[in-house]
């Protein structure tokens, strides 16, 4: 007896020990999946690449809506700002410059052509402001060049004037009309083009040489020059003129003031790390005064908030849920207090056992960290239900004498336990093993979760049982509660009908599974945020004011090769991108302008080898139509980054892992495991089979009831079903193994009679822990405790009760096939 309070000193100092650990591990939880994503993913590729050739920058944006004016907005900003690491506010107006050069460095090339066919006139223009100056200042000498030049020729025929002479001889020897003669003459001695405003007529006129020289037809003049008519604005701002005239082909971004502004509402931006804490987002959210904040990190922090806030209401409704079904089905106090210690002893050790693994490198991934709870109760109430049941029976065998009683117990009971827990641990193993870093974090703490209850269940409970009298287990009964009640009847009944009509049931059961698969096959799944935040997020409420503003999110499309020898499909797939709203910037356009012909900017899209396009999704971050168009892009086989795509693509990659490697890796190692145990190869195999039906229900029934839902709920169904699911049939099995009726049927009907108590029983608690994950505000959780709860009740009323005994009377001696075992 010493021995045992030794025992239960230690389990007191142990859970102590964790205890504090437990109670604070929701605020280690990681809500983001940057953490991840593995190397060999396109996204993550994507982003290396940009990164080292293309100069993108790391960081992510926070879009925070304020509502009053520009300056209050500005200032409420600055004040809070430094709750964010290493931050960056963009406001509107740095943002549209920003755009603009980013803009003009794109057709920095076609301008430079138009100004360089400019150059020449523009040049010529400056030096006849600078002649007019001249001229302004001496304008006798301007009225001598005039009077030479229209007078002269028909008046002199000779002079000792130098100029004259000069004039007289190049006159003499030209071709063409009297004034052509003239004009020739005089710009190739005076170098003065302003004589070409006159004529014979008028050159004699003071006011108009005064006019002529205060506002002169530069105009005029370059195209009496040179033959090219050319606007005034052509001439004094070649520059100016060069960007409108390129805009007018080109249009500039559709990003003005108004992208930024409606009615009372001001966007700013603020870029801040992509590894910024969350709670250091969620501080800054929380900080602003009449603003709403959204975007990729905000998400992820609201979803941290509610999380945390939901699993104080899911654990308490647990408990009491899992509290009024142990009272209803024991019917005595002591049991019901051995399990509820059992279940918490099991939570801490497990969150424990989550924390140290933390110390080591382990990220706690939120999902992994929200299903431990129903987990452990589900387990360690089964096992210890199992172990209790055993002992109340070897009781009444051994005229209620506690130590043989004890003893028989663990052996069958605890032995069984150990026994279905590996089973359960191998279940969960292909996790382990995954190429998905997303599914192995979530494998590991499946593996402690599972470990820590089987431990407790078989260990806590023995401990417990031993320090307990016999006579106080009914309390406040007398009498030791019985391991038999009104469930054995319908047990027995309705394993009586299965094993009558064997075929009929399996057929039935067999219509049930095609029209499961078909409605499985017939819905499908999303990574929509408002899955893992509540509808009234002010997240949520803020990216729908976004869409009244500016609604892009940046995805880069990036392919390896010269964007010429691909040139085709790069105008295609930019073209449809663009008939869908995007923004477009590459070696095909610029912004909303298409190049049908490979020009100059593929120097700016192509670097190491690498074509780079930016796509501006006209949906705000997240949201289904960005989701859409980002699928669309990586359908086209390049590689895609940016937030929508980093999503997208642990969403394929884990759903594609699961339902190709890991599960099958999971029925194969449990497969395998049991045909070591047990020698048989057909229990394994009908046990998977069996369990495909049971998690394909669930899913059908959660379908109906929500439609579409969060991509990991159907994953997570399979995957704890496959895990937790073993144990009913197991029970089953052994003691199927341990009964000596001669007759196959009865042995059936017998062991599915005793063993439904605690199938059913577990049933029940598991399911009842598993929904009150409905209660929650977000909706995967709902989704996961409803087809998890589903599945386990039909597993348990249904499956094991009715379609096993089925199954085991069809097959009778091919039950223990090969039979390494010798069984009968």
């Amino acid at each position: 007896m010493r021995k045992i309070w030794v025992q239960l000193i230690l389990w007191i100092v142990l859970l102590g020990i964790l205890a504090p650990f437990a109670a604070t591990i929701s605020s280690y939880f990681v809500y983001s999946d940057s953490p991840f994503l593995s190397s060999n993913l396109e996204s993550v590729q994507a982003k290396q690449i940009a990164l080292k050739y293309f100069n993108f920058s790391s960081n992510d944006t926070i879009y925070v809506i304020y509502n009053g004016s520009y300056e209050k907005g500005l200032n409420e900003i600055y004040q809070n700002i430094y709750l964010l690491r290493d931050a960056h506010l963009i406001t509107p107006y740095n943002y549209i410059n920003n755009t603009m050069k980013e803009y003009e460095s794109y057709i920095r090339p076609i301008l430079d052509i138009y100004c360089k066919n400019l150059t020449s006139l523009h040049e010529l223009y400056v030096n006849l402001t600078l002649l007019r100056n001249y001229l302004l200042e001496n304008t006798s000498l301007f009225a001598e060049e005039l009077n030479i030049t229209y007078w002269v020729p028909l008046h002199l025929d000779q002079s000792s004037d130098k100029a004259i002479q000069e004039f007289l001889s190049y006159f003499n020897y030209s071709n063409g009309t009297l004034i052509q003669r003239e004009r020739n003459a005089s710009i190739h001695v005076f170098k003065d083009p302003f004589v070409l405003c006159f004529g014979p007529s008028n050159f004699t006129n003071i006011s108009l040489i005064g006019k002529v020289l205060n506002n002169p037809n530069y105009k005029l003049i370059i195209r009496d020059l040179t033959g090219v008519n050319i606007s005034s604005l052509e001439l004094k701002n070649p520059k100016e003129f060069a960007l409108s005239q390129v805009e007018k082909r080109i249009p500039p971004p559709p990003v003005s003031i108004s992208n930024f502004h409606r009615n009372n509402s001001w966007l700013f931006l603020v870029e801040v790390p992509n590894n910024e804490s969350l709670d250091n987002v969620e501080r800054f959210m929380s900080s602003l005064n009449g603003a709403s904040v959204t975007g990729h990190l905000p998400f992820y922090a609201q979803s941290a908030y509610y999380t945390q806030s939901n699993i104080e209401i899911i654990d308490v409704t647990t408990v009491a849920l899992v509290g009024i079904l142990l009272a209803l089905l024991l019917r005595a106090l002591i049991p019901i207090v051995i399990l509820v210690l059992d279940a918490g002893a099991g939570v801490v050790l497990s969150y424990g056992l989550v924390y140290a693994a933390s110390l080591l490198g382990y990220k706690i991934y939120y999902i992994s960290g929200l299903v431990t709870p129903p987990i452990v109760f589900g387990i360690s109430i089964d096992y210890a239900i199992l172990f209790l049941y055993r002992y109340f029976e070897e009781l009444r065998k051994n005229n209620m004498e506690k130590e043989p009683s004890l003893n028989a117990a663990f052996k069958t009971a605890g032995k069984g336990a150990i026994f279905s827990g590996i089973s359960i641990v191998v279940g969960f193993a292909g996790f382990l093993v995954s190429p998905s870093s997303l599914l192995e974090n979530i494998g590991l703490a499946l593996v402690i979760s599972s470990l820590s209850s089987v431990f407790v269940a078989v260990f806590l409970t023995y401990t417990m049982i031993s320090i307990i009298p016999v006579n106080k287990l009914g309390f406040p009964r007398k009498d030791v509660p019985r391991s038999e009640d009104a469930r054995e009847g319908y047990l027995e009944r309705a394993a009586n009908f299965s094993v009558k009509n064997r075929k009929v049931v399996i057929i039935g059961m067999f219509f049930l599974f095609a029209l499961s698969l078909g409605v499985s096959l017939t819905h499908t799944t999303n990574g929509n945020i408002d899955e893992i935040i509540p509808s009234y997020a002010s997240s949520l409420k803020a990216e729908s004011q976004l869409t009244h503003l500016y609604n892009y999110s940046l995805d880069y499309a990036i392919f390896k090769g010269n964007p010429n020898a691909s040139y085709s499909k790069i105008l295609n797939v930019t073209k449809s991108l663009e008939r869908e709203g995007a923004i477009v910037y590459g070696p095909a356009s610029i912004g909303n302008y298409v190049l049908n012909k490979p020009t100059s900017l593929t120097d700016y899209f192509y670097a190491g080898g690498y074509t780079l396009l930016l796509v501006y999704v006209p949906y705000p971050v997240f949201s289904k139509g960005a989701i859409n168009m980002t699928n669309y892009l990586i359908g086209t086989g390049w590689l895609v980054g940016g937030s929508n795509a980093q999503r997208l693509v642990i969403i394929n990659n884990s759903e594609f892992v699961y339902f190709h490697f890991t599960l099958i890796f999971t029925i194969i190692g449990i497969v395998v495991y049991l045909f070591l145990v047990l020698g048989s190869l057909s229990i394994p195999l009908r046990l998977a089979a069996t369990i495909g039906i049971s998690s394909l229900f669930g899913v059908a029934m959660m379908y109906l009831v929500f439609g579409s839902v969060y991509w990991i709920t159907p994953l997570v169904v399979f995957a704890l079903l496959f895990g937790l699911g073993i144990d009913y049939d197991l029970f089953i099995i052994l003691r199927l193994i341990e009964t000596k009726e001669e007759d196959w049927n009865k042995r059936i009907i017998f062991s599915i009679k005793k063993t439904g108590l605690v199938v059913t029983a577990a049933g029940m608690i598991l399911s009842g822990a598993f929904f009150s994950l409905t209660v929650s505000d977000l909706r995967f959780l709902q989704e996961i405790g409803f087809a998890v709860g589903v599945s386990v009740l039909f597993d348990t009323f249904v499956v094991r009760p009715i379609l096993v005994p089925a199954i085991l009377s069809v097959l009778k001696k091919l039950n223990w096939w090969p039979n390494l075992r010798h069984r009968t």
